[in-house]
């Protein structure tokens, strides 16, 4: 019985010991990890890199542009179409502007405008005048723009507002473009020139080439390279009679009597013009049968050198221009005084005493 319980013993211990022995000479090798040889490999791709290039332009770049009108607090493009000229109409040049070589590259940025005279190759002249020609500026050299109306100076254009906004180019390169938007605004005077070609665009010369307009010219300036944009629009014309003096006469009969004073006629014409003046038959104020006939009335005054009177054939006197001729446009000012206009009456002998009344007709055309 004791050998019986023996050998299961030994049995038991001898399972323990080779497992053990198992694991430690056996173990490490089953749990290796191998690789598989895969063989030859002949080419592969690799796409997840680019090749990165930025094109830098030199001069600044001028991106859109516009003229336009105020109409009750909303801007309207008049470009290639015409504008009013009445003394409170308000007009913007509006343009957006990138430079790749960073805003504080960009010095000037300048607008010209001028009445073309007929002349499609014409260009700015600051010799002739408000109201043929016209300089608004953006100066950037210093760090703090400057804007400027360069010309004129008389009066004949009322400066507005200037505004300027940071925008996003979406066309620029990240980190160097930098892009503005800018505003100038005006008011043109009464007697801004009158040019009824509104600047229609032509298919034949692909080109705004409309004769008799307003040309323009926005420029943007580094202070070498330069980029520039052209176009046009007309305007209106207008023509108007301010004011007329009364002139009054006392005399003698058989006397040629001269008026008191001189008077003074105030006129806006923005193109060429005559100036005409027709009078009626002096009625007496009591006695309507009394009369004075409008051919013994004599005038002379601004582009009228030598008196002449209000005949049946003449029918009535041009003090500018004649009724085939006009006087030239004014280069100047928003309105033409004539203050030398001079009244005469040669008064019949025997003529009643008394007070005489005539109306008298001012005619301003503008062409």
């Amino acid at each position: 019985m004791g050998k019986q319980r023996i050998l299961p013993t030994l049995v038991v211990v001898m399972l323990v010991i080779s497992f053990f022995t198992t694991m430690f000479f056996v173990g490490p090798m089953s749990i290796k990890f191998a690789r598989a040889n895969p063989g030859d490999v002949s080419e592969s791709w690799y796409n997840a890199t680019t090749l990165n290039v930025t094109v830098l332009e030199i001069a600044p770049r001028i991106n859109w542009y516009d003229f336009q009108f105020n109409l009750s607090g909303t801007w309207v493009s008049r470009r290639n179409a015409q504008i009013d000229v009445n003394g409170s109409a308000e007009y913007r040049f509006v343009v957006n502007i990138s430079s790749d070589q960073g805003w504080a590259d960009v010095e000037y940025i300048n607008i010209t405008a001028w009445y073309d005279q007929g002349n499609a190759s014409s260009t700015y002249n600051s010799t002739l005048g408000g109201n043929l020609n016209f300089m608004l500026q953006y100066e950037n050299t210093t760090g703090n723009a400057n804007w400027s109306l360069l010309w004129p100076s008389g009066g004949e254009i009322t400066e507005g507002e200037y505004s300027e906004a940071v925008e996003y180019d979406p066309f620029g390169a990240v980190g160097y473009t930098e892009c503005h938007n800018l505003s100038f605004t005006f008011i043109p005077g009464y007697q801004f020139r009158y040019a009824p070609g509104d600047g229609g665009w032509s298919n034949a010369t692909n080109a705004t080439d409309d004769l008799q307009s307003w040309n323009f010219r926005i420029s943007a300036d580094d202070g070498g390279n330069v980029s520039w944009v052209e176009d046009e629009f007309g305007v209106y014309s207008y023509t108007e009679i301010i004011s007329a003096g009364w002139p009054t006469i006392v005399g003698n009969p058989g006397q040629n009597a001269t008026a008191t004073t001189n008077i003074t006629l105030v006129t806006r014409s923005n193109g060429n013009y005559s100036l005409s003046v027709d009078v009626g038959n002096l009625t007496h104020r009591v006695h309507p049968n009394a009369n004075i006939s409008r051919d013994k009335i004599w005038l002379r005054g601004g582009g009228l050198i030598s008196s002449d009177n209000f005949t049946a054939i003449s029918g009535v006197v041009y003090l500018f221009g004649s009724a085939v001729t006009t006087a030239l446009a004014r280069a100047n000012g928003t309105s033409l005084s004539t203050n030398d206009v001079e009244y005469k009456c040669n008064i019949p002998i025997g003529q009643m005493a008394g007070d005489y009344v005539a109306t008298i007709k001012y005619h301003l055309s503008t062409s």
